[in-house]
This record gives structure tokens, C-alpha cells and sequence, in this order.
């Protein structure tokens, strides 16, 4: 599962039962993941999420992702969209990875570009399923916002899709007052429950969903 704020606000929510499982059940503590270490636009970090168990419902337990982060990728949903948006917008693949410079640790002033590789392979996976992205969040935008305007066309499947994220962001935005400064890479996390670029894409969720991303966003 995904979730918005700082540890210590996410902290806060998973103790005063704020935050509820798939079922509908309230989750608890329950231990947390791996550390992992992650490369931001600002450098690289250390997170380890927290986990919490459904103890009202189905019993299961969730690694409560942080939502600028996406599954089983080292890069944080910011850095990750930016390369998206610079492709849609037709950059080639080798530029897009050189305009994606990254500070340098310890070494003020120094920067180093995203590996070709890596980025063409953010590119193709989402560029592979932009048609269905764009459809599920198309079917979502009048959830987000039921008077949005038809969504113009970008140019390509990648900015199209992305095009439609941006309208269901700005949906969400104007709806509900907690989620003001959502960003579309936060929304496209929460929606596939972090799994944007898994090998699977599953369901993009619907109205309880966004209506519980809405009632869990931070105080």
C-alpha cells in the first residue's frame, strides 16, 4: 500500500487507526521492511516503510510504501516522470537520460546523469502500456473530478496517457482540500499501489480508493 507524508505523520496515522486495509479494516504496527537506499533528485536516501496488519479484517499485511517511491525501483516517482515527460515531450532516449542529472555525494557542484539502460527501460515498460493507462485513468477522471473537460490529445501514447494522469490530478486537487499539492507521480503510485513499472499492471483502483486516498492524505 501507498502513503503520503512524513514517517513520523504516517506514524501517527497507523497507531490512531487511520489507515485501512483493502478490506476496510483498520491496520496496526507491525514491524517494518528492509531499508532500502534510493537516488532522489536531491541524492541519495535511505528508507525503511513501516508495515501495519489488518487485526479487524482479513488479517493480511501491507509494506505501507512511501508514495514517492515506486515498487522494486531504486530511482524515487520524481526522477522516474521526469524521464517519462521528457520522452512524451520527444526527447530521444540517450537525452532524456543525460537532462536527468543528479547531484553527486559529497561532492558539491558535481553531477551525474541516469544510465542510458536504465532509463530505456522505465520508457519502454510505460510506453508498452500507456494505451491501458490511459484508458483506466480516463475511466477514472470523473471520480477525480465530475466535471473535467474531455482530455486532448498529446501527441503520442505515452503523452496521452500521461495527459490524462495530469487531468485526474488536477481533479483530485480542486475536489479535495487535503490532497491541494498531490503530484501526478504520487497519484499514478497510489492508483497501481505502487506497481506503475512491475512486470504486471494491476487494476487501477476506483472510487474507494481515491475517496481513501483523499481520508488517509497527512494533517
Amino acid at each position: 500500500m501507498t502513503v503520503r507524508g512524513s514517517a513520523e505523520s504516517v506514524e501517527a496515522r497507523l497507531r490512531s487507526g487511520l489507515l485501512v486495509c483493502w478490506c476496510g479494516g483498520m491496520l496496526r504496527p507491525w514491524g517494518r521492511a528492509r531499508p532500502r537506499r534510493v537516488i532522489t533528485f536531491a541524492g541519495p536516501a535511505e528508507v525503511q516503510p513501516r508495515r501495519g496488519i489488518c487485526r479487524d479484517g482479513c488479517g493480511r499485511s501491507h509494506v505501507l510504501l512511501p508514495v514517492f517511491l515506486l515498487s522494486r525501483r531504486k530511482y524515487t516517482a520524481a526522477v522516474i516522470f521526469a524521464a517519462l515527460a521528457l520522452r512524451a515531450a520527444g526527447l530521444k532516449v540517450p537525452a532524456v537520460a543525460a537532462r536527468l542529472r543528479l547531484p553527486v555525494p559529497g561532492r558539491p557542484g558535481q553531477w551525474w546523469s541516469v544510465p542510458v539502460s536504465t532509463a530505456s527501460s522505465w520508457l519502454s515498460r510505460f510506453a508498452g502500456r500507456a494505451g491501458q493507462l490511459r484508458q483506466a485513468f480516463l475511466g477514472l477522471l470523473p471520480l477525480a473530478d465530475p466535471q473535467a473537460r474531455p482530455v486532448a490529445a498529446a501527441g503520442s501514447p505515452a503523452g496521452d496517457a500521461l495527459a490524462a494522469l495530469e487531468a485526474v490530478t488536477a481533479g483530485l486537487r480542486r475536489r479535495f482540500g487535503g490532497l491541494d499539492t498531490v503530484a501526478a507521480h504520487e497519484v499514478a503510485a497510489h492508483l497501481t499501489g505502487g506497481m506503475l513499472l512491475a512486470p504486471a499492471l494491476p487494476p487501477l483502483a476506483g472510487n474507494t480508493t481515491l475517496i481513501a486516498m483523499a481520508a488517509g492524505s497527512p494533517s
